[in-house]
Order: C-alpha cells, then sequence, then structure tokens
C-alpha cells in the first residue's frame, strides 16, 4: 500500500510564527488606536488639520484558487461584485496626510471551477458556488497631494496593516470546500480626488487595489495556500475639525470723550509793550510704518516661518511707535465659494491675532475682521489662484 509522506514542521517555529503574527496585529492596532485618540483629544484645538470620516463603495474580488497536491484538490473560484464600508481618522502635514483606517469588504461566491475534487463530491468542471469571503482590515495610510484642479484636491497614497479574512462556508451544493479564518498581512495602493465643501466638510471619491499575503487555510482536503485581492471605488465623507469656526468679531472702536470747555473769567488788561514772538511751526507727528503683509498657503491659515518674521516685525513697530491700536484684515483669492473665502479670511485674521499677542501685544489693542475675495490685491477672474491675494494686512493705528 502507497503511503504518502509528511514533512513535519517544528512546533517552535509554528509558534513563532504564530507570535510574531499577534506581536504585529497588536503594535498596529496600539497605532491606530493611539492616532484615533490623539485626533478626539486635539478636536478642541479648533486646528483644521485634523479630520475623520466614514467612506462606501463597490468591491471586486479577483479570483484565487485553492490546492492541495497530497489530496489532490485544485479549483479556482469567482465571487459576485460586494459592497465595502469603514472609518478612517488622520491628520495633514502640508501635502501629506497620515491616517488610521477600519474598512470591511464582503463577497459572495457564485461559481468554482474543478479540476480536482481532492476525495470532496464536487463534479469537475464548472460548479455554482455558495459563501462569504469577508475581510476586516486595520490600516495605516500615507496620502500625497500632487495636484489641484478647479478647487479639487488629487491624492494618490499607500497603506499597510493587517486583515482578519473569513472564509464562511464556500461550497457547491451541499459540500463544503473552506470554512475557517486567518490573520493576515495586507497592503494597498489608492487614488482619489478631493473636495472642500460647506460645513467644514471635504467630498472624496476615489479607487483602491487591496490585496492580503497569502496565508495556509484548513480546507475539507487537508491546507491551502488562499489570499484576497479586491479591487474597488469608493466615496468618502470627511470632517475637519476647526474648519467651521465662530466669525471673529472686530472689536469696537472706543472713543475717547471729547474735553470740556469751561469759560473763565478774563484777566485784568496789563499794559506792556508789545512784543511780537515768531510762532515755530509744531512738529509733524512720524508716519506710522506699515502696511505689513502676510501672506499664506492655498487653502491655509497657518503662519508660515517667512509670515511670522512679518508679524514680529509689527509688533516692535506697534511697541515703539506707542501706537494705540494694531487692526488684522484677512483675505483669500477667488478660488472656491464666497462663503467658504470668507470663513478662511477670518481664520487668517485670527491666527495672525494670536501672533501678535505671541509677541506681546495686548489683546484688547488687537481688532480684526475679514473681507474673503472682496477686495484683492490683483484683480483677477472668479476661480484663479493668486497667491498675492491669500493675505492678511496688518495696519497701525494712533
Amino acid at each position: 500500500m502507497f503511503l504518502p509522506k509528511f514533512k513535519l514542521i517544528p512546533r517552535e517555529n509554528v509558534q513563532i510564527d504564530h507570535i510574531d503574527l499577534q506581536k504585529g496585529i497588536l503594535i498596529m492596532r496600539v497605532l491606530i488606536a493611539s492616532l484615533l485618540l490623539s485626533t478626539s483629544a486635539t478636536a478642541v484645538m479648533a486646528d483644521d488639520n485634523f479630520y475623520a470620516g466614514f467612506e462606501l463603495g463597490a468591491t471586486g474580488a479577483e479570483r484565487e484558487s485553492l490546492a492541495n497536491d497530497l489530496s489532490g484538490l485544485s479549483l479556482s473560484d469567482k465571487k459576485n461584485l460586494g459592497g465595502m464600508g469603514g472609518l478612517y481618522a488622520g491628520r495633514t502635514f502640508g501635502k501629506w496626510r497620515l491616517e488610521g483606517e477600519y474598512a470591511i469588504r464582503t463577497n459572495r461566491y457564485h461559481s468554482m471551477d474543478v479540476a480536482g475534487n481532492g476525495g470532496l463530491d464536487l463534479n469537475e468542471g464548472h460548479n455554482l458556488a455558495g459563501g462569504t469571503q469577508k475581510s476586516s482590515a486595520l490600516m495605516a495610510n500615507a496620502w500625497y497631494e500632487f495636484a489641484e484642479f478647479s478647487g479639487w484636491k488629487a491624492l494618490v497614497g499607500a497603506g499597510l496593516g493587517f486583515a482578519d479574512v473569513d472564509i464562511k462556508r464556500e461550497r457547491s451544493g451541499q459540500t463544503v470546500v473552506l470554512d475557517d479564518s486567518r490573520w493576515q498581512f495586507a497592503n494597498q495602493v489608492m487614488a482619489q480626488i478631493v473636495k472642500p465643501i460647506d460645513g467644514g466638510l471635504e467630498f472624496g471619491m476615489g479607487f483602491r487595489h487591496f490585496r492580503t499575503n497569502s496565508r495556509d487555510f484548513q480546507t475539507e482536503a487537508r491546507t491551502s495556500s488562499y489570499k484576497v485581492v479586491n479591487n474597488e471605488v469608493f466615496v468618502r465623507l470627511s470632517w475637519r475639525f476647526g474648519a467651521e469656526s465662530a466669525p471673529v468679531q472686530a472689536e469696537p472702536v472706543r472713543q475717547a470723550p471729547e474735553p470740556v470747555v469751561r469759560a473763565e473769567p478774563a484777566p485784568a488788561p496789563v499794559v506792556t509793550p508789545q512784543v511780537v514772538e515768531e510762532k515755530k511751526p509744531e512738529p509733524k507727528p512720524v508716519a506710522l510704518p506699515g502696511p505689513f503683509m502676510v501672506f499664506f498657503d492655498f487653502d491655509k491659515s497657518d503662519i508660515t516661518p517667512e509670515a511670522a518674521s512679518i508679524i514680529k516685525a509689527a509688533a516692535k513697530a506697534f511697541k515703539e511707535h506707542k501706537a494705540v491700536r494694531i487692526m488684522a484684515t484677512g483675505h483669500a483669492d477667488r478660488s472656491g465659494s464666497e462663503e467658504y473665502n470668507m470663513r478662511l479670511s477670518e481664520r487668517r485674521a485670527a491666527a495672525v491675532k494670536a501672533a501678535l499677542i505671541a509677541e506681546g501685544v495686548n489683546a484688547s489693542n488687537i481688532m480684526t475682521a475679514a473681507k474673503g475675495e472682496s477686495s484683492p490685491l490683483v484683480a483677477t477672474d472668479d476661480g484663479v489662484r493668486e497667491p498675492q491675494n491669500r493675505r492678511a494686512e496688518i495696519v497701525l493705528k494712533r
């Protein structure tokens, strides 16, 4: 009688592989949980660099095979188009975005082509199939913004993480072939376009290629290597924390009360020789320096190093010339809606005020205003990005 030869795998190696995978999953969960917690904790800072949201899409799973030379099992399966959904949270760093993502994908089996039944009750050839393939993935993603057009931003990205692949009763008729689950290393590449909309929201749509590494699953005819590969389209709706901040109210100018003129009795006339004195002209007040111009990056209210040096010079001039008031007025270019640009210019004026306070100017001496796209430094058509219009003007007043 012919007896197949089995290759024994040392138990120590199996335990090491299992422990390493569990450590990797734990590290990934800690990293994503830390990112989510830091995002929630810093939301109160009204920093619109933080964002969170949800995604929905349609996902197609590529054909995969199950094979075992010892049992003779050999088949490939086909899945129906399925759905995916997920949650994510992250932060922008200039043109970069780093985020944590949790996503679920589900596809139902449609059919299987059997070349070898492996001793199972399967007909060779084409068979209808049932069951589901589900993957729950924890991913750490990095996005890069490489282009902008008509208010849209184009991004490409990649992600690494782990996925819990759960195969529920892959079968043909009443014959179950695979019913098992495994954690697997996963990676993905992505592309999307996003656009800010009213209310501090951002809409996005894109494409993703998701895949896991192969791992051995326990089939009804010994173990077989299996992996998940999905191609999908998705839409996203994100909320940028602090993007809908309250309008900055300009402090009212308090005018000094007019002096009260009181009539006094005229002095007794004194007869003295008339001496004509030549009146010296009063010195003209020294003109205050300014205005100081602070410029911003597109769709940003962050203070750049160049802007910080200008604000520092304005604060120094305010103190040296003993000015009474300092006015910061925010502006925006004509790219985007008027409502969004007004809110953006308000945030820019508020950012300049905060920087002036940091330079030692009393908050009660600072007034702010916002003009949106209504007072451009350089006249442009609607929708045109003009760097000189993305500014805040600082004016000293006596």
